[in-house]
């Protein structure tokens, strides 16, 4: 008959199994007695991170903490903070204009959720600061003209984009477009009516109430040119028209040009009154008010 263990080697056999258990399960009944610890240690080194200024590991950890407990006090206002900073950190790179610094820090900052308007008024802010100031854009135009006059064109064309009244850029584009059609008025005593009419076609469209567009577009009609559009407002008959009112309508585009707005409405009374049906008077008094609009938006 086999002898039984004795009770002191039943006690260390338990003993050395309840060991053994602990030690195996030492990190499930870890996380199951104490199920914040991971989170508390990812929050801690969040907030450090995010007291030492580093926002992209402070935003990972954050955002890791995030996943496990996406209401957790901690966890929102962890997410918060670290958003302001990087709303923070975009702007002062906006000013500083480093392009690529602001776009990752609203890149993160957008990551974070903050608000779709502050976004879009730095990323506004910023295409800004990456275009030339519209004094540069001028400059550069003025110096252009008698050397490249389609690039100078274009850099008014810019402006005016963004400054639909300012009066240097509209001079400039009108001294242009008037270079363009004494190269059609040339082409049209040429011969070539196609090159002349492409010519004017062109003017239209950047400039509709140049003008010089109406008499060109009438030799384009006699030669028989199509596809040359007339505005709407051009029926009056050419004989209401006279040489006198063209010359005080060209009077009111010049003065417009030089800002000198009291000095072009005199100039447009006059041509009204000599031509009171001429279809450029209306296009003429419409670049007045917006260019007068503007100048008392920037006082």
């Amino acid at each position: 008959m086999a002898a039984r263990p004795s009770r002191w080697a039943v006690v260390a056999a338990l003993g050395a199994c309840l060991l053994l258990g602990a030690v195996l399960l030492r990190e499930p009944i870890g996380r199951a007695v104490f199920p914040d610890a991971a989170l508390a240690g990812w929050l801690s080194a969040a907030e450090q991170a995010l007291e030492a200024g580093d926002l992209d590991s402070a935003a990972q950890r954050f955002e890791a903490a995030q996943a496990r407990a996406p209401d957790h006090p901690r966890v929102v206002s962890g997410l918060a903070a670290t958003g302001e900073r990087s709303l923070g950190e975009a702007a002062q790179a906006v000013a500083l204009g480093d392009a690529i610094r602001a776009e990752h820090a609203l890149a993160r900052a957008e990551r974070l959720g903050m608000p779709g308007e502050r976004l879009a008024a730095l990323r506004q802010s910023l295409r800004v600061r990456a275009e030339p100031a519209v004094e540069t854009l001028l400059e550069t135009a003025t110096a252009r003209e008698g050397v490249d006059g389609d690039g100078a064109l274009d850099l008014y064309r810019q402006v005016l984009q963004r400054e639909p009244g300012n009066a240097l850029a509209l001079a400039g584009r009108t001294r242009l477009l008037s270079l363009r059609l004494d190269r059609a008025a040339r082409a049209l005593d040429g011969g070539d009516e196609v090159a002349a009419a492409a010519l004017v076609r062109e003017v239209r469209a950047m400039d509709p109430a140049h003008l010089r567009l109406p008499e060109l577009e009438a030799r384009l009609g006699a030669a028989g040119v199509i596809g040359v559009e007339r505005p709407a407002l051009a029926t009056s008959s050419p004989a209401s028209d006279t040489a006198e009112a063209v010359r005080w309508r060209g009077l009111a585009d010049e003065a417009i040009g030089r800002g000198a707005f009291d000095e072009a409405r005199r100039a447009l009374r006059e041509a009204e009154r000599l031509a009171p049906q001429a279809p450029e008077l209306a296009p003429l008094l419409q670049r007045l008010e917006r260019a007068e609009a503007a100048r008392a938006s920037m006082r």
